[in-house]
């Protein structure tokens, strides 16, 4: 039987703290793809098209360059898909318009890595057989 690679996308254009996300939930053992801008994040989720399922969760900076969080928001759940998306931002309003979006979770910057942790351990699947 083939083991189930679950995957957690992070989403960041701040190198150090998309290093810092990205480190962290490897350190934990959780499979992460990362992408710098808005339009990587709509390529990856493109490749994952056949394996959406494998997908469990989105960590999206709103303040993206090319593609803004919003619009990958709106992407996302313009094509239907089910798959959780946490919007990280500084800003409030940018955190209550991804709300309206379709975000499922809206988390504050400056976040604690712990929180991050949380959430993410909150929507990974334990068993993946």
């Amino acid at each position: 039987m083939q083991t189930r690679e679950y995957t957690v996308l992070v989403v960041e254009d701040d190198e150090d703290i998309r290093a810092l996300m990205v480190d962290f939930l490897r350190d934990e053992g959780i499979h992460v793809a990362e992408a710098s801008d808005g339009a990587q994040a709509l390529e990856i989720l493109d490749a994952y098209r056949a394996q959406l399922d494998h997908l469990c969760l989105i960590l999206l900076d709103l303040m993206l360059p090319r593609v803004s969080g919003i619009d990958v928001i709106r992407h996302i759940r313009g094509r239907g898909l089910d798959i959780p998306v946490v919007a990280l931002s500084a800003s409030r309003n940018h955190l209550a318009e991804a709300m309206l979006a379709g975000a499922n979770m809206a988390v504050a910057k400056p976040f604690d890595i712990e929180e991050i942790l949380s959430v993410v351990t909150s929507h990974y699947p334990q068993d993946q057989s």
